[in-house]
């Protein structure tokens, strides 16, 4: 056989070394071989690791090859290189850094409203008449109304819901006292709120940061 297949290497649209392949001998011309697309007969270089070949311009050359690697930025930034050619930064962590006292604070903060706005939302109490009350925002504006329609209208008792959805019938007096257990109920958890801020802002460590139990009941 005067003519034998040629071993070609292959690259990929970018240029980038995929392995390689036969050419076979044209059956027109001697000495001429059938080269694939993207192939060439040159051999690419050795490369080590983090390297790869790439074939531009008739020749091949060797570039970095960091592909798949994540390193982190000092600013807490993930990163993930995805081509050829990019390095990893001289100041680049291999894992996340600490995030700062800082930024820990205000998410604690965030936590903490967070936490305080569903307990607002949702807040119920023990009443002074013995039964679970609601003692969120629109129970204090429904029990204002209705002591307003008590006292207008001259009524002695209303029929009153409770958090349970169960009706009491209860005196105008009642309901004044519940008006306040609610007032109270809801200034002791801004209080709480409040005092939670304070350890948060005055955390000196990490350690404290994560100590703080923001649950607001």
């Amino acid at each position: 056989d005067m003519n034998p297949s040629i071993t070609v290497y292959e690259y990929d649209k970018t240029g980038l070394y995929t392995g390689e392949t036969t050419a076979e001998p044209s059956p027109r011309e001697e000495g001429v071989w059938l080269i694939p697309a993207n192939a060439t007969p040159l051999e690419p270089p050795v490369t080590g690791e983090h390297e790869c070949a790439v074939f531009r311009n008739g020749r091949w050359s060797v570039r970095y090859d960091f592909r798949g690697t994540t390193y982190w930025l000092p600013d807490g930034s993930e990163h993930t290189i995805t081509e050829t050619g990019m390095i990893v930064p001289e100041n680049a962590l291999t894992e996340p850094p600490s995030p700062s006292l800082e930024s820990v604070r205000k998410k604690r903060l965030a936590e903490l409203d967070a936490a305080f706005g569903t307990a607002l939302k949702t807040a119920h109490c023990t009443s002074s008449a013995g039964f679970e009350i609601n003692a969120d925002e629109r129970a204090a504006i429904n029990i204002a109304g209705l002591i307003v329609s008590m006292e207008t209208a001259g009524r002695e008792t209303v029929s009153f819901r409770t958090y349970d959805n169960a009706f009491h019938t209860i005196t105008l007096d009642q309901l004044k006292s519940i008006q306040t257990d609610v007032f109270t109920h809801t200034q002791a958890l801004y209080e709480r709120k409040w005092a939670l801020e304070k350890a948060i802002l005055d955390a000196p460590s990490h350690h404290a940061l994560d100590a703080i139990d923001i649950r607001m009941a």
